[in-house]
């Protein structure tokens, strides 16, 4: 999957230590030198779609899974309690309002704004809080270990249908908002020459926009905004993805997207692919914490 189109850059911001959260009173731990809460608060996280990559043949990257996921952060004083990315490379979308992240490789509280893009990778640890009254969401890409999801159910392989063809792309605005180097990120001892890539996608009404995945290149999809017809060469006939539902292709599928209806979709796609497939594309996202 590569970038069509490029659209303005996501915005991420550092927040002025006046806006830091006071964790006196509140049950904390110590995680790679940062501090943070050991509870959630106004929390809820759908999984939206999990693929074991095993069954998609790719070795190197045996044992863990693609997998969506939904969040809400409600406010005042959401939170996402402490955790660390050493196991799970992810990339998080924030799809509507504004959310602080407290991060072990940053001094201050990074604010993220719609539309921003964090991505976990290294040796990190980190915690969110939404200090505002509008509820937060948050879409999530990563890269999940087998033994820590148990939502994971195996995909038997099944051969893209001769006949199905995909038709030439229309009113679409397709972008890489990031990329996660596996190999990078776990120190060339797993997952060598893989990515994890997030991608952005705006069609307009009555627009299209196909994509083949070869096998050991699974994707997953996410509807944020709008509603789409998924044609897939996997089931017979279109299904509907309405707003914020997903679902996942896999095994050497193919399909395509189309808007029915009357105002643009935009889609979120999480997609596991060689890292040489996104070499020389700059991601249109501004990282929150670079390139660690």
């Amino acid at each position: 999957m590569k970038s069509i189109t490029i659209m303005s850059a996501a915005i991420v911001s550092a927040a002025s230590a006046v806006f830091a959260y006071d964790l006196t009173g509140v049950p904390t731990q110590e995680i790679l030198g940062l501090t943070g809460p050991t509870k959630g608060a106004w929390l809820n996280a759908k999984v939206v779609a999990t693929q074991p990559l095993e069954t998609e043949g790719i070795a190197a990257l045996a044992g863990r899974n693609l997998r969506t996921r939904f969040w809400a952060i409600g406010g005042p004083d959401g939170i996402v309690p402490i955790h660390e990315h050493s196991e799970r490379p992810a990339m998080f979308t924030v799809a509507s309002g504004e959310v602080y992240e407290y991060s072990s490789l940053e001094d201050e509280p990074i604010l993220h704004k719609a539309g921003g893009l964090a991505k976990e990778s290294g040796e990190l640890a980190h915690w969110w809080h939404n200090g505002g009254d509008e509820t937060v969401h948050l879409i999530a890409f990563d890269l999940q270990p087998v033994a820590d999801d148990f939502a994971a159910v195996p995909v038997s392989p099944i051969p893209a249908a001769p006949d199905f063809d995909l038709p030439a792309a229309e009113g679409v605005q397709h972008d890489l908002l990031g990329v996660v180097d596996i190999g990078a990120h776990f120190n060339g001892a797993y997952g060598q020459d893989w990515a994890l890539t997030t991608y952005r996608t705006t069609i307009e009404p009555g627009g299209v926009f196909p994509d083949f995945t070869k096998q050991g290149e699974p994707l997953q999809v996410f509807v944020w905004a709008g509603e789409v017809q998924e044609h897939r060469s996997d089931i017979v006939g279109p299904v509907t993805l309405p707003q914020r539902e997903g679902s996942s292709l896999a095994n050497g599928a193919t399909a395509y997207w189309t808007n029915t209806g009357d105002t643009n979709a935009e889609l979120y796609f999480g997609v596991i692919e060689p890292l040489s497939e996104v070499e020389g594309i700059t991601p249109v996202g501004i990282l929150a914490h670079g390139e660690h």
